[in-house]
């Protein structure tokens, strides 16, 4: 079969999803339900059994989020190999930085152009591909053939896969492959089998609000949140510095993200500054200890500042690593194939970036995550080559072909 035949299916497919903005509640949009009910129409002729499971949420007009999984069944029906999706994206940022319009498929020769045609289109193409060449040539996989499209992966998941984990046990076995394209390398060698820990904090100085021009009668918390964040920075780069090289980065990272708007005008000083850290967090170190740290700070900030600080966890996340990794039959098959078809060999990584495979790992599944994967998720003028998922999809369809 000639994969590259494909092409313009891939195109096609690209320009009925990709319009659809699906993006959730939590980045200000409305949920995945129109992207969704596209791809389950589509999915439903292509595999042997489809499901769709909802979770609510009020926040959605539809009071829930939609979550795709199906099965194409193999020879051997006590085995699966997985391929999971997510169908939400993130918002397009500053429009004035694309050159295109985000929401349409533009194409410039063997490059395709538009959000979330990478994060995590890819994917979506990958799993819809993968069946249809299948169903195209009659062949009945060695194992069953699984793909989950789900939502809600940009802001933590709890509506999409770690819903399904918990809530839907029996999906999974212990013996599954589960591949998650959802990270990996421009040259397709990086296969992720480790990620940092997470941690989301927001944190609001509580000062008072003044005049301008009478500072005295006040408490400027832009001030003294900004003094925060700085102590904060340099507080735990300086003690969690160790370096680990099978991440990149190879160390943990402490960034400062978003700000709250306080005031509206210039001449006023003003009462609450509110500030978010985005802390990625070796294995190397206990996320719970790097907590109390920054408890500490926080105290000995509001000890020497004579100011009251409200600290919240957005998310913690645990670092994971796959099991058994030297005899890890799914990752050798993967090694062995990129070698075939890239003439190089596979490297073994972590990353920073949380993707599905964590919530995975830590109920104890053998979840890879690897495609070729360029780094202009999230970014203006997200774009990926065509050729790259004709060689992934070369990749993948010989773990299932008998």
């Amino acid at each position: 079969m000639n994969i590259e035949n494909y092409k313009n299916y891939i195109i096609d497919l690209y320009k009925q999803f990709i319009p659809i903005k699906s993006i959730g509640p939590d980045n200000n949009g409305e949920g995945e339900w129109a992207r969704a009910r596209l791809l389950y129409d589509i999915v439903k002729e292509l595999f042997d059994d489809i499901k769709l499971i909802e979770v609510p949420d009020s926040r959605v007009k539809e009071n829930s989020r939609p979550n795709i999984v199906a099965i194409k069944y193999g020879k051997n029906r006590n085995k699966t190999f997985w391929l999971i999706a997510h169908i939400d994206t993130v918002p397009v940022g500053d429009i004035n930085l694309w050159k295109y319009d985000p929401f349409n498929v533009t194409i410039e020769g063997d490059i395709l152009y538009g959000r979330g045609v990478q994060d995590n289109g890819n994917a979506i193409i990958l799993g819809i591909l993968l069946a249809k060449i299948l169903e195209d040539n009659n062949i009945i996989p060695d194992i069953n053939f699984g793909f989950i499209l789900s939502s809600d992966e940009e802001t933590g998941s709890r509506y999409g896969l770690n819903y399904i984990v918990n809530n839907y046990p029996d999906i999974f076995k212990k013996e599954d492959y589960i591949l998650v394209p959802d990270a990996g390398s421009s040259d397709g060698l990086n296969i992720e089998i480790a990620e940092k820990g997470i941690l989301w904090l927001k944190f609001n100085i509580v000062g008072k609000q003044a005049h301008a021009s009478n500072p005295g009668l006040g408490l400027n918390s832009t001030r003294l949140g900004s003094i925060l964040l700085l102590e904060l920075d340099k507080v735990l780069h300086q003690k969690y510095n160790n370096v680990n090289k099978i991440f990149n980065p190879d160390i943990s990272t402490f960034e400062p993200t978003k700000v709250e708007k306080n005031i509206d005008n210039i001449n006023t000083i003003p009462g609450n500054y509110t500030f978010y850290f985005d802390c990625r967090i070796l294995p190397d170190y206990n996320i719970d200890e790097v907590l109390e740290t920054i408890k500490f700070v926080v105290k000995e900030f509001e000890n020497n500042y004579n100011c009251k600080v409200e600290m919240n966890i957005v998310m913690k996340d645990y670092p994971s690593i796959l099991n058994n990794i030297d005899n890890n039959d799914f990752l050798n098959k993967i090694k062995d194939l990129i070698k075939k078809y890239r003439n190089k060999e596979a490297r073994i990584v972590g990353i920073g970036g949380g993707t599905y495979a964590k919530i995975l790992r830590e109920k104890g599944y053998n979840a890879i995550v690897w495609s070729t994967y360029n780094e202009s998720a999230h970014m203006p003028n997200e774009y990926i080559n065509i050729n790259d998922l004709i060689i992934d999809t070369k990749i993948l369809l010989e773990i299932l072909k008998p």
